[in-house]
């Protein structure tokens, strides 16, 4: 069931870190070439229901997991990466060079459709990130851009 929300919901997700222009952003983690805001919200757009998304029996919406061992699931079964990031002591495995991975949390708020795993949202911003594959002039980069704290790995 779909619901309001003002207070926001913080749920997991990924993105891939890729650079725009003069600056590094933030894009969705399936689907490719769509770049999220810097200090503005991220909004659900449908190209059937517009911006009435998330909608009830359609796949639209801004999706996050419910918890980070899901989000890692993904991670996993996109990359192959057995990992757990931004935790002490895990040894990063090697990534494509210069393809660097954020895993972190989410606000979700305005209409918001649960889900066994997750979440469907009308709005985003991104809570906190755990960058991984990038160095530490790239998380006070993204840091800076989205005035959002960033961990490096």
């Amino acid at each position: 069931m779909s619901k309001i929300h003002t207070e926001p919901i913080v749920a997991w997700r990924l993105w891939h870190v890729r650079r725009h222009e003069d600056e590094h952003r933030l894009e969705s983690f399936t689907w490719h070439h769509v770049s999220w805001p810097a200090r503005r919200r991220f909004e659900a757009r449908c190209p059937t229901h517009g911006e009435a998304a998330p909608v009830h029996g359609h796949e639209c919406g801004i999706y996050a997991f419910r918890t980070r061992e899901l989000a890692e699931d993904l991670l996993r079964r996109y990359t192959g990466i057995r990992q757990h990031y931004g935790r002490r002591y895990h040894e990063l495995p090697p990534l494509r060079q210069g393809c660097p991975i954020a895993l972190g949390r989410v606000s979700l708020w305005g209409r918001v459709i649960a889900r066994q795993h997750g979440f469907r949202a009308q709005y985003a911003y991104p809570y906190e990130l755990f960058l991984i594959g990038g160095e530490d002039g790239l998380a006070r980069e993204l840091r800076g851009l989205y005035a959002v704290d960033v961990w490096p790995s």
